[in-house]
């Protein structure tokens, strides 16, 4: 019994148990550390794989070979065995017959084929590896905008909860007041779609709120996670320097990647020329049931050993193929060059964008700051008036009115800079793959 009751409360415990909260800089942590990220690092850990081999071409290439079969029965019927018997094809056997063969090719000189496809296999690891970053910049900004969107939806929640309060509490008063019978039907209506117009509101910061916390939770992981519970505010960053989009991992990975087809179509070029190797061999097979040449000359498949070293060339001469190999990797580098062009404008221009979008979300939060003191300062004034009884109806409904607006524009600006402030960090690379920030 005292097992069940201990195993009721940690059950319990485990329901009740608080979400996990969470900063920015932890949100942003877990979303790079996420399965987009995780897929990213196994391209690159297939790049650099594929480095490994380039390099490996410079070592030796070594085949080895050998067998073993019964040994046929082939006897010398003379001294100098230029006679054998049975001189022709017979069903005799006698032992085992062996063999093992050794070949070893070192490369010398290719003309530039390892070289070169050992720089487009670093350029192609350097490129995935920028990939990969651009993949934990996009997941950052996403974590930042669930981040920042479940602050916004709470924020306006808060807001529009105590106006509804406030006006139900306006409403009360002036009839207590003025009485019941004392209010207009356009009054009465007035403040009551004011009410109603607040309370739609709040369902839609509610359903904010749901979609915001569902996207924070698919890109941590973690089903429970939710945000800490500062308040929403403007984050503090200097965004006076032009920004550029030189560091973006986008841009670097075309260029990477341009440079790794500028390599490749090198690498075909070199097709024209042969392979200078060093080639060594050595063999050796037995069969117990085979006499055994007294010369050196004689051809003796059976029983035969040796060890060779030479310098060789190697040539597959096909210069109508290799052309069209040169010819296309020529074009793919071509169109190579071009990408990286349009990636480094499209950086610039997202970088320019994002600048002047935190440019602009910037002054909103400022004049929008200013509006909300002003409509604080406004509603306050209409709450003392209608507290002795000389506010109208309508005069509350405006000042409310203006309130929810400003408050509401002051939570979306600070939403819109802030998010802004990730996006010019993505910008200038400031996300790795695996990390948080630099």
């Amino acid at each position: 019994m005292r097992w069940l009751c201990i195993s009721i409360v940690l059950l319990a415990s485990r329901v009740d148990a608080a979400p996990q909260k969470l900063t920015l800089e932890q949100v942003i942590a877990r979303a790079v550390h996420g399965p987009k990220v995780q897929m990213a690092d196994g391209d690159t850990a297939m790049a650099a794989a594929r480095v490994d081999e380039a390099d490996a071409a410079r070592m030796p290439r070594i085949k080895a070979t050998a067998f073993g079969t019964i040994s046929p029965d082939v006897d010398c019927e003379n001294d100098d065995c230029t006679v054998t018997g049975p001189r022709n094809f017979a069903w005799g056997f006698d032992g085992l017959f062996g063999g093992a063969q050794l070949d070893v090719t070192q490369p010398l000189y290719t003309f530039g084929k390892i070289s070169h496809a050992r720089a487009a296999a670093r350029a192609g690891l350097d490129a995935q590896r920028a990939l990969a970053n651009e993949t934990a910049g996009d997941l950052a900004v996403d974590a930042a905008r669930a981040y920042w969107g479940v602050k916004l939806a709470r924020e306006l929640g808060y807001m529009l909860d105590d106006g509804v309060e406030e006006i139900a509490k306006a409403i009360k008063n002036m009839e207590d007041k003025t009485g019941a019978d004392a209010v207009s039907v356009q009054d009465r209506q007035r403040v009551a779609v004011l009410l109603a117009e607040a309370k739609v509101q709040r369902a839609d910061a509610t359903a904010g709120e749901q979609q915001a916390l569902a996207g924070l939770r698919a890109l941590t992981g973690l089903p429970d996670a939710d945000i800490d519970d500062t308040e929403l505010a403007a984050v503090v960053r200097d965004v006076t320097a032009t920004a550029t989009g030189e560091g973006r991992p986008q841009a670097l990975a075309a260029k990477q990647g341009a440079r790794a087809y500028d390599e490749l179509a090198r690498m075909a070029r070199s097709y024209y020329f042969p392979d200078v190797a060093v080639v060594a061999s050595a063999l050796i097979a037995r069969a117990q049931g085979v006499d055994d040449p007294p010369s050196v000359f004689a051809n003796d498949p059976y029983n035969r050993s040796g060890v060779g070293v030479v310098l060789a060339l190697q040539w597959q001469f096909e210069p109508w193929t290799i052309k069209a190999r040169v010819d296309k990797a020529r074009g793919e580098a071509q169109k190579a060059r071009a990408q990286s062009t349009l990636a480094a404008i499209g950086a610039r221009y997202d970088a320019e964008t994002a600048h002047a979008e935190a440019i602009a979300a910037r002054d909103k939060v400022s004049a929008t700051n200013d509006g909300v003191k002003a409509a604080r300062t406004w509603l306050a004034s209409v709450l003392q008036a209608e507290a002795v009884g000389a506010a109208e109806p309508k005069d509350l409904a405006d000042a409310y009115i203006a309130w929810f607006q400003m408050r509401a524009r002051w939570a979306q600006a600070v939403f819109q800079w802030n998010v802004a402030v990730v996006r010019l960090g993505r910008a200038s690379g400031e996300f790795r793959a695996g990390t948080a920030r630099p």
